[in-house]
């Protein structure tokens, strides 16, 4: 005989073997012994949380002779004939069965009477897949069955259910199933069937399967025809194609420090040992949402349903970390798994986000420059903005002060030092030419160099300021220049192609950094920022046909 498999050889026969859901049991079991069953149910929840097995349960149980505290006793003559399958038992699957003419079959039989048990029980599974003809159809009896009919709807999407459907039944709703309860239940399957998996590779299945029972019983199932009767974690990861949490904490201690040579090195080693990259990229989304979570929430191990040992190590990488960084790893990572699938060769993108999370000097987006200010900020004071045009890591200039850096070290362009025109080299005379003295000629008068107003002086101080306070904010500035001052208001004009350095510095943490610079140098200044205005009327028109693209030299 075939051997079947686990969910199938091991399914719940009672309400008290049901996990997870003792909301609904009790309220069953409570039904069935004071005899008060509704005449329609409605069974909702995400796959594999145990709606048909309750449905069946609850057929057992409304025709068996001598139940017990609510529960079928298993030896009657009604639960014997139930669980061969007896003909008053009627399932049917709605996603095969959709059309009225189906739903008037059912109808007629419901006219009749039971031939073996108290009750004609009708299951009907994915019910959200019926037609509007057969839901109007259904409707009339599912009112005012027959005393003999009890109908049992299941379904997956109960938004996609006329209302009329819901109002005319008692609605349950199953919930997805904990890390805890399905390792329990798999340890208790495990032992009836003379196997074992280790702890850890236990719950890397019931994280795997995302709160249904049936798929961590299928994902066993798969590892023991894989390693046998004993499975150890290392055989479940082989199995899944998943990759183990050490290895998600490097990569993405590698991502938050701007390592990149580490991150693709991590991903090349996923791939060399046959992991599924997809697999690989939703496990690092999830454990850089635990790493958020862990940020804003603290101990939070019971919205992650994980160990306390494995939140403790979430708590130290985020406590490491900045808030920005994490969010734009999060977006990028989130973007390429979104578009993965596009891609023949799905390494290539996944290398570029991690180049891309390591490098945000790279990247324009406003998120990006949160990112960079938060990578400032975590470095001792005196730290530059590292420059990639060397093709160093960023990871290789944490700690370096200026007084530090190589002396053929890339310079940022706001330390370098102006360049000194050097005078014309003087032209050989010829030598037929004979000397002749040259007439002396008048002194060129004195240039006077125009006087500087108080407005851009009060705000060159203010620059030098903000560049000692960070480099970062002065990168907004540093085109900037003063170009009035009306009692206590200094007005700041940015060029007009400089839109996005002023919106850059009107963001709260970097506007407060020019404050106090200002308040330094002049108590009680407050300042107003504008752009420039374009050089003519012609550029007006040509900015207003091509937007931002335009580049007029």
């Amino acid at each position: 005989m075939a051997r079947r498999a686990l969910y199938r050889e091991y399914r719940p026969e009672t309400f008290s073997e049901v996990i997870g859901q003792d909301h609904i049991t009790t309220i069953l079991k409570n039904q069935v012994r004071e005899g008060k069953l509704s005449h329609a149910y409605l069974f909702c929840g995400s796959r594999g949380t145990g709606k048909t097995t309750s449905a069946k349960i609850l057929a057992r149980a409304a025709n068996c002779l001598e139940p017990k505290d609510g529960e079928p006793c298993g030896r009657c003559a009604a639960c014997r004939l139930t669980a061969a399958g007896s003909a008053d038992v009627i399932e049917i699957d709605a996603a095969s069965n959709n059309s009225v003419d189906n739903v008037r079959s059912l109808i007629e039989q419901a006219q009749f009477a039971p031939l073996e048990l108290k009750y004609r029980v009708f299951i009907i599974d994915e019910v959200h897949m019926l037609s509007n003809a057969a839901f109007n159809a259904l409707l009339k009896t599912l009112e005012e069955p027959p005393k003999h009919v009890l109908f049992i709807l299941a379904t997956t999407e109960p938004q996609k259910l006329p209302a009329t459907i819901i109002s005319r039944c008692q609605r349950f709703d199953f919930h997805r199933l904990t890390i805890a309860h399905i390792v329990t239940n798999l340890t208790a399957v495990l032992e009836k069937a003379g196997a074992s998996i280790e702890p850890n590779g236990l719950r890397l299945i019931a994280r795997a399967a995302e709160g249904g029972m049936r798929d961590a019983l299928s994902l066993a199932d798969q590892c023991l025809s894989y390693a046998g009767n004993r499975v150890t974690e290392q055989d479940v990861l082989d199995a899944l194609g998943t990759v183990s949490a050490a290895v998600l904490e490097d990569t993405a201690n590698a991502l938050l420090s701007g390592n990149a040579k580490d991150a693709v090195r991590a991903l090349d080693d996923v791939v060399k040992n046959g992991r599924d990259l997809g697999v690989f990229l939703n496990d690092l989304s999830r454990h850089f949402r635990a790493l958020l979570l862990a940020k804003t929430c603290g101990d939070c191990a019971d919205l992650l349903d994980c160990t306390d040992d494995q939140m403790q190590r979430y708590l130290k990488t985020a406590k490491a970390a900045d808030e920005a960084r994490i969010l734009y790893a999060m977006e990028q990572l989130l973007s390429v798994q979104g578009r993965l699938r596009l891609f023949p060769a799905p390494r290539v993108p996944i290398e570029t986000a991690f180049v891309r999370i390591c490098r945000p000097a790279d990247d324009q987006s406003f998120s990006a420059l949160e990112a960079r200010v938060a990578l400032l900020e975590a470095r001792p004071a005196g730290t530059t903005l590292p420059s990639f045009s060397d093709g160093k890591d960023a990871s290789s200039y944490t700690g370096e002060t200026r007084r530090d850096v190589p002396h053929d070290a890339p310079v940022p362009p706001w330390e370098e030092p102006p360049m000194r025109e050097e005078p014309p080299a003087k032209e050989p005379a010829p030598e037929s030419a004979p000397t002749q003295e040259p007439e002396p000629t008048p002194a060129p008068a004195p240039v006077e160099k125009p006087q500087s107003s108080e407005a851009e002086t009060i705000w060159e101080a203010a620059k030098k300021k903000i560049m000692e306070l960070n480099p970062m904010v002065y990168f907004y500035v540093k085109g900037t220049t003063g170009t009035a001052i009306n009692g206590d208001v200094l007005t700041v004009e940015f060029p007009a192609t400089q839109e996005s350095m002023l919106m850059g510095l009107r963001a709260a943490r970097n506007l407060k950094i020019a404050n106090d610079a200002i308040a330094t140098v002049r108590p009680g200044t407050e300042l107003s920022f504008r752009l420039a205005a374009l050089q003519n009327e012609n550029e007006e028109k040509l900015k207003e046909l091509f937007g931002s693209s335009l580049v007029i030299k």
